[in-house]
């Protein structure tokens, strides 16, 4: 993965790293000596975000400066109609464990309001 911003165009950078031995004059030693230098990189931090470009969204590598500063935007959340919306949470209040107890509740008093309903029927057609 090439680690370049596509809106500033920063990339990885290289330095050194100096190991050093000995305490400094200030703490009260005789000073640091240099034991060794070694390359070593600095780079940006680069993330994998959905973007709107041009009207058009799409994934981009774009460095965490760039977000934070408002470069870039990101693509609109989806406009969802207030009725699918509630019908939606509905759904999900009914699928949660108390919800669920009170209909089984609901349908087992609906069921056995039936049968009563059902014996207190006259039977044989006749005429009240």
């Amino acid at each position: 993965m090439s680690r370049i911003c596509e809106i500033c165009e920063k990339k990885t950078t290289f330095g050194n790293t100096i190991a050093r031995r000995g305490l400094a004059k200030y703490l009260g030693g005789v000073g640091v000596k240099k034991t060794g230098v070694s390359r070593r990189r600095f780079e940006p931090n680069i993330q994998l975000v959905r973007v709107e470009i041009d009207g058009q969204v799409r994934r981009a590598k774009i460095c965490t400066r760039c977000i934070k500063s408002g470069k870039v935007s990101k693509p609109r959340k989806r406009d969802i109609p207030d009725k699918i919306r509630a019908e939606m949470k509905a759904r999900e209040e009914a699928k949660r464990p108390e919800n669920r107890r009170k209909a089984r509740v609901a349908a087992r008093q609906a069921r056995a309001a039936a049968a009563k309903q059902q014996q207190q029927k006259p039977k044989g057609g006749q005429k009240a």
